[in-house]
C-alpha cells in the first residue's frame, strides 16, 4: 500500500451522551476489514459536550481501532501515547489548526519487530504435546474438561448467530481505584488476581447451575523477548485457570460482607499462584509454541461449529497508562482510558478488558457476542466490579473497629 486515503482512516462524531460510547465502539467493532485495499486500523475522534450548549465545552474520545495482527493490546497504548507527543509537539510549534492533506503516502521501508519465536526459545516437551493432543482430540470422557463448565451458548456460525459486538463499560475512579491496589499490595496479590476472582465471584452467583467455570489470562512476551512498550507488535501469550463446583460453592454461600471478602481473596490467591507459576516457565511448554502443529488455521476453527466453547471469561489487564510531562500536552487533560475487544466467535463466551490512568480512572469493559449469554449475566458482572472497592472498604473499616 503506497499511500493511505485520511476519509477510509479517520472519522469525526459527536457522542450524544456519555452512555453513546458504548453503542459507538460496538459499532465501531462490527465493521468488517477489508483485507486486500485499505489499513487495518481506524481512528475515531467523538466529541462529548460537556456542561450547556452554551459553553461548547467538549470531551474528547479518540479511538485508535486496529485488527489483531497488526498489534496487542501494549500496542493501543503505545499508539496513543505517540499520538499525544505528536499534540505536543504541535503545542511546542504554536500550531493551532494544521491543514490535513487528503492523502498521505506510506514510508517505503519499515522496520518490523521479529516474531516471538525469533526472538526467544519456545521449548516444548513432549509430555506438554501429548496433554494438548489429547486436550484436543480425545472424547471428552477420556479428558480431565468437566461437561457441566458454563462457557454460555456453544460455537456457530455467522449464518446461525450473526456478529453484533456488545459494550459494556464499568468505571471505578481514582479513590476507589486507589483503595482496591492498597488493599491487594496487602495481600500480596496483583490488582489482575482480584479483579479475576471478582469475575468468577460475579459468575458463580449470576450462572448458579455452573458447576465449573474456566477464564483464560493474556500476558506479554515484551519482557522475555526485550521488545519496548513503544513498539506495535503481536508478542503475547496465555493461559488458563479453572474454578471447580466447590470454590464456586463458597463464594455462593458468602452472605455476609467479612465472608465474602474472604472468598474473593482466597480466590484471587489462588489465581495469583497460579500466575506467578505459568511467568516462571513462560517459555517452556508454553501454548505458543504449538502454533507450528496448527497447519490450517480456518479449518481448526471451522470445526469448532457447535461445540461448547473452551473457556467461560477471557480477562487482559493492560495495567496503567503512565505519560510523562514532556509528553503530554500541556493544554489536555486525561482522566481515563478504555480498552476493548469485539466479539470472540470462538473465543471466551466473556472479554473483560482493563486499563487505568495514573491519576485517574480504572476502566472495566466487558464485551460479548450478542445473544450469546443473557445480558442479566452481564449486568450482575458490571455490578459486582462498580461495587468492588466499596464492598471491600466496608470489610476493612469492620475489621478496623
Amino acid at each position: 500500500m503506497l499511500s493511505i486515503v485520511i476519509a477510509d482512516v479517520l472519522q469525526i462524531r459527536d457522542l450524544r451522551n456519555p452512555g453513546a460510547l458504548s453503542e459507538v465502539l460496538q459499532e465501531l467493532h462490527d465493521k468488517r476489514w477489508s483485507m486486500n485495499s485499505k489499513p487495518l486500523w481506524k481512528l475515531a475522534v467523538l466529541r462529548e459536550p460537556v456542561g450547556s450548549p452554551e459553553a461548547g465545552s467538549f470531551k474528547i474520545h479518540i479511538a485508535f481501532v486496529y485488527h489483531h495482527i497488526l498489534g496487542d493490546g501494549l500496542s493501543g497504548t503505545a499508539f496513543q501515547k505517540s499520538l499525544l507527543g505528536e499534540i505536543k509537539n504541535t503545542e511546542k510549534a504554536g500550531l493551532q489548526t494544521i491543514d490535513v492533506p487528503k492523502v498521505i503516502d506510506t514510508p517505503i521501508y519499515t522496520d518490523l519487530v521479529e516474531p516471538v519465536e525469533k526472538l526467544t526459545s519456545l521449548l516444548i516437551g513432549w509430555l506438554f504435546l501429548l496433554q494438548q493432543l489429547v486436550k484436543e482430540y480425545a472424547p471428552s470422557w477420556l479428558t480431565s474438561a468437566s461437561s457441566s463448565t458454563w462457557t454460555g451458548e456453544p460455537v456457530q456460525t455467522l449464518e446461525m448467530c450473526p456478529f453484533r459486538s456488545r459494550v459494556r463499560i464499568a468505571v471505578i475512579w481514582e479513590a476507589e481505584g486507589n483503595l482496591l491496589l492498597k488493599e491487594s499490595r496487602r495481600h500480596a496479590i496483583s490488582l489482575t488476581s482480584l479483579l479475576t476472582a471478582t469475575a468468577v465471584a460475579a459468575l458463580a452467583q449470576a450462572v448458579p447451575q455452573a458447576a465449573n467455570i474456566t477464564g483464560i489470562t493474556p500476558y506479554s512476551f515484551r519482557r522475555m523477548t526485550g521488545t519496548p512498550e513503544v513498539d506495535m507488535t503481536v508478542q503475547i501469550s496465555s493461559f488458563q485457570t479453572s474454578y471447580s463446583a466447590d470454590v464456586l460453592d463458597r463464594m455462593r454461600k458468602a452472605s455476609l460482607a467479612s465472608d465474602r471478602a474472604e472468598s474473593l481473596w482466597k480466590g484471587a490467591k489462588y489465581f495469583h499462584t497460579q500466575m506467578r507459576n505459568e511467568l516462571d516457565k513462560c517459555a517452556q511448554d508454553n501454548v505458543l509454541g504449538l502454533l507450528p502443529y496448527i497447519s490450517n488455521h480456518v479449518a481448526y476453527y471451522e470445526k469448532k461449529f457447535g461445540k461448547p466453547r473452551e473457556t467461560t471469561f477471557e480477562l487482559s489487564n493492560l495495567g496503567v497508562m503512565k505519560i510523562g510531562g514532556d509528553v503530554f500536552p500541556d493544554a489536555w487533560s486525561l482522566d481515563s482510558m478504555t480498552f476493548t475487544q469485539g466479539a470472540q466467535p470462538a473465543g471466551p463466551a466473556i472479554s473483560v478488558n482493563c486499563i487505568s490512568v495514573d491519576g485517574g480512572a480504572l476502566t472495566i469493559a466487558i464485551t460479548w457476542q450478542d445473544s450469546i449469554i443473557h445480558e442479566s449475566i452481564i449486568n450482575a458482572l458490571a455490578t459486582e466490579y462498580r461495587t468492588l472497592a466499596r464492598s471491600l472498604q466496608l470489610e476493612s473499616l469492620s475489621r478496623n473497629c
